[in-house]
């Protein structure tokens, strides 16, 4: 995590505990484990795209969804709603890689899929998450940090998209 999001989440803007700030870093770990399993796929795909993401969805869930119920985790919402507020809209865009941008524009695209164009589709976002996971990791300012968490949160939930819509594709192997 970087050290500027951890100062900023101490600090009497928002006050979050050890506890917070350790669950948070587990669900960075989360993620990681998310973006090594697409990363092991996309290396030897020795299965069918599908299996991946019925074995992926679930995590993802768990990951966006997340919010304890002891108190020592902010929902998303709260991520993105409350701990920007000192952010320049404008300084968080500008601090994301460009290929992750354009991933992320390109949203799920197309619902009716070979089989061929959902792995590009897969493998694609795989690489954009592994730069976007170097970037965040290298946040020099807050700006910087938060502005690349809210992208991985983005990032996961047009992966959740993509998935959904292959459930719909009948032009992919199940």
């Amino acid at each position: 995590m970087p050290s500027a999001l951890a100062e900023y989440l101490r600090s009497p803007a928002l006050e979050r505990s050890d506890a917070h700030i350790a669950t948070l870093q587990s669900r960075l770990n989360y993620i990681a484990e998310v973006v090594e399993a697409v990363s092991q796929w996309s290396g030897d795909r020795a299965r069918p795209v599908f299996a991946l993401l019925n074995e992926i969805e679930s995590d993802l869930l768990v990951i966006i969804g997340g919010e304890s119920k002891d108190g020592r985790e902010d929902s998303t919402y709260i991520m993105h709603s409350s701990w920007p507020a000192d952010c320049s809209a404008a300084a968080m865009f500008e601090s994301l890689p460009k290929r992750v941008v354009s991933v992320m524009n390109r949203g799920v695209g197309k619902v009716l899929l070979m089989d061929p164009e959902a792995e590009k589709w897969v493998v694609g976002w795989g690489s954009a998450m592994r730069d976007l996971a170097s970037a965040f990791a290298g946040s020099a300012n807050l700006e910087q940090s938060m502005g690349r968490l809210m992208a991985l949160d983005i990032m996961l939930t047009n992966m959740l998209s993509f998935i959904a819509s292959m459930r719909l594709n009948p032009m992919i192997e199940k």
